[in-house]
């Protein structure tokens, strides 16, 4: 069986290619919107479409403004939100790993000096 010091620098080590694998990601360079995309299916009376309106949906000065996105756009603008939305989920993952990291070194040093 190996020591505790032994387990917890395998684990920072694995922790540490996590976080590299993801700063990758987070470094490409890609057009994003910070808005989501919306479909709606009525008419500014209340009366139903056949088909769907295509809106964005982002947060200005605190309150969400509603876009209208013409079909041509559609295909660009859906891609665009979710590489947004990957971004922000990598962005959190990696604070997740990097606070585990700290985790993991602060006990390492505890192990260390016992």
């Amino acid at each position: 069986m190996s020591d505790p010091a032994t387990q917890l620098r395998e684990q920072i080590r694995t922790l540490q290619a996590e976080r590299r694998s993801l700063e990758s990601k987070l470094l490409q360079p890609q057009p994003m919107l910070p808005a989501s995309l919306i479909e709606r299916f009525l008419r500014d009376g209340g009366s139903a479409r056949a088909t769907p309106a295509y809106y964005l949906s982002r947060s200005e000065h605190g309150r969400s403004k509603l876009t209208y996105v013409n079909k041509e756009e559609l295909a660009v603008v859906r891609q665009r939100c979710a590489a947004y939305r990957a971004y922000q989920q990598n962005l959190k993952q990696w604070r997740r790993v990097t606070a585990t990291l700290l985790q993991r070194w602060q006990q390492l040093r505890q192990a260390q000096s016992q």
